[in-house]
């Protein structure tokens, strides 16, 4: 027997190329046709699984179909994720509205706090002044207990407002200790975002629960029989009538036409049908334009009876007044500085009872000069 011995490592078997075959899952692809009639083999090795399939199915259906019937005799809208999404986010949609409306609308914030501290700084000074006034007059003690007091009346307001801010100061710090102490730190305003959180938690939980409705919904078909609208055009008599009712000035021509129909418009954009009674005035304007400048142009702008002259008229008449007012104005201003003029004078003025007793005071002056005089010795002349 022989033997033969080697290092080198044995020739492995030849590798089998790959299956040019798709796996299972890939199998049926979009081109191939489906075999519509399996084999008897092939049916009976999948009956049985998929009779256990369908079972399970109908069987996890049923159950299924129990809880939701259950779940939905506790609550109607257990399962109406889309409307509840919808409301929630409608609410949402509400409060945004509401914040950018406020911030709009938003009055100054720091302003009235600005003012209530410089009206209270105010006052502050006033009392430590007449703080100060009176521990004045105690050191002073009777020194001026005979003179005469002077009090303006500036000052007994000034006095009065001390006295109601104060008054208002004890009955907010009475309130302030029976409600409690507020803090103003970061406590207080954590927890007011914590307030403002919970608010729109809520808003948003109440937009989700809607109310049961019972009975028939939805609009009800209108049944009432209603009078068709009648397009007939109205007059321009009736045009007028229904403007000065509403306040308008229309002014009509011996036609009983309205001269400038500007005067119904409204604001915004007014069409109206096109006027027919313009096509045939067309031609006679065209013959009329090479007539001299003293033939009156018809102004097509604003109906056919409304003359270039017409408008004219009511325009100038209209300036007329309006200059009219304006003087009367100037007048009336210049009346009004003439008198405030004269009452200023008037007031610098001296009064009567003024004059008076400055000359009761000079003659006064002039009595006890000359008694003075009177009284001096006259010097001896040598003799």
């Amino acid at each position: 027997m022989k033997l033969s011995f080697s290092l080198s490592k044995p020739k492995q078997a030849p590798a089998e190329p790959p299956s040019l075959k798709r796996p299972a899952a890939f199998a049926l692809g979009e081109d191939e046709p489906i075999d519509a009639a399996p084999t008897s083999a092939a049916a009976e090795r999948t009956a049985p699984a998929n009779k256990q399939l369908l079972a399970q199915n109908v069987e996890t259906s049923k159950a299924m179909k129990k809880r939701m019937e259950a779940e939905m005799k506790v609550d109607a809208t257990v399962y109406e994720y889309d409307e509840v999404w919808d409301r929630m986010q409608e609410a949402k949609l509400r409060q945004k509205e509401a914040k950018e409306r406020d911030a709009l609308e938003r009055k100054p914030k720091y302003i009235h706090g600005l003012l209530a501290s410089a009206a209270t700084r105010k006052l502050d000074h006033l009392r430590a002044e007449e703080k100060m006034m009176q521990l004045e007059r105690e050191a002073e003690g009777d020194q001026f207990k005979d003179k005469e007091v002077f009090v303006t009346q500036t000052y007994k307001e000034q006095m009065e407002q001390v006295r109601k801010a104060e008054e208002e100061e004890k009955k907010r710090e009475e309130l302030r200790k029976k409600q409690g102490a507020t803090s103003t730190g970061m406590t207080h305003f954590y927890r007011k975002l914590l307030e403002e959180s919970e608010q729109n938690h809520e808003a948003t939980v109440a937009a989700t629960q809607k109310p049961r409705i019972i009975g028939p919904q939805g609009p009800m078909p209108n049944l009432t029989i209603t009078k068709p609208v009648d397009h007939t055009p109205l007059s321009d008599l009736e045009l007028a009538r229904i403007a000065r009712e509403e306040g308008k000035e229309v002014e009509l021509n011996d036609d009983n036409q309205i001269v400038d129909k500007r005067e119904l418009l409204f604001a915004g954009l007014n069409l109206a049908a096109p006027n027919t009674r313009r096509l045939g005035l067309r031609p006679a304007a065209a013959q009329s334009s090479t007539a001299g400048a003293e033939t009156v142009k018809t102004h097509t702008a604003v109906g056919t009876a409304a003359s270039r002259k017409e408008i004219n008229e009511r325009r100038a008449r209209e300036i007329r007044q309006q200059m009219k007012l304006e003087e009367e104005r100037l007048a009336m201003d210049q009346r009004m500085a003439e008198e405030e003029a004269v009452r200023r004078t008037v007031a610098k003025r001296n009064t009567e009872a003024d004059v008076r007793s400055a000359r009761e005071r000079y003659l006064q002056r002039k009595r006890q000069r000359l008694e003075e005089a009177n009284q001096e010795p006259i010097p001896s002349q040598p003799g």
